[in-house]
């Protein structure tokens, strides 16, 4: 592939990574600003429709614009790191925001338990992760870079079969010009 050929495919898969990322900036003061009109325009006696991060609903929906209130506790704490990432979907989750959902909901856990359950799914591709935030395996489709060895050429069995004749032909007249 000549070099022109493979510099303007990674530039293409730089370009789409950066506005993958910027799309989801882009999604999250979009919902930051929904959340202040909200509050300019609700009366001063009035119970605004987004509660402050502060209150119990906004920690346990963790970041704002997530609905966590179907993801529920069953006791198995792999399965519901998972299904806080899910509910985050394509703008995906930080260990903070994991974390932030288990202390609200009061939901012991050790200090590493968020980090060792994130890196082993990801390990097992259940997960994936990019710039620091955990995404479903379905959700994010990961730019392949130019950095990874070539992928292997296949040999037809005639082109074997052409070697083999060769590598014999050549063996026979080194053995003939030795006697």
């Amino acid at each position: 592939m000549p070099p022109l050929t493979e510099s303007l495919k990674t530039r293409i898969d730089e370009l789409t990574t950066s506005i993958e990322t910027h799309t989801t900036e882009l999604a999250a003061y979009q919902r930051v600003l929904q959340i202040e009109v909200a509050k300019e325009t609700t009366p001063s006696g009035a119970i605004p429709s987004v509660i402050p991060a502060q209150s119990s609903q906004a920690s346990t929906n963790g970041a704002l614009g997530v609905d966590l209130t179907g993801v529920e506790f069953t006791g198995d704490k792999t399965a519901l790191v998972v299904a806080i990432v899910k509910a985050h979907g394509a703008a995906g989750a930080t260990p903070k925001e994991i974390r932030e959902v288990f202390t609200s909901r009061k939901i012991p856990h050790s200090e590493n338990l968020i980090y060792t359950t994130l890196s082993s799914l990801a390990k097992e591709k259940k997960l994936r992760r990019r710039d620091g935030r955990y995404y479903g395996a379905e959700s994010v489709a990961v730019p392949k870079t130019g950095s990874g060895a070539p992928a292997k050429r296949k040999m037809s069995p005639a082109a074997i079969k052409r070697i083999r004749e060769g590598v014999k032909k050549y063996w026979a007249a080194k053995k003939a010009a030795a006697k």
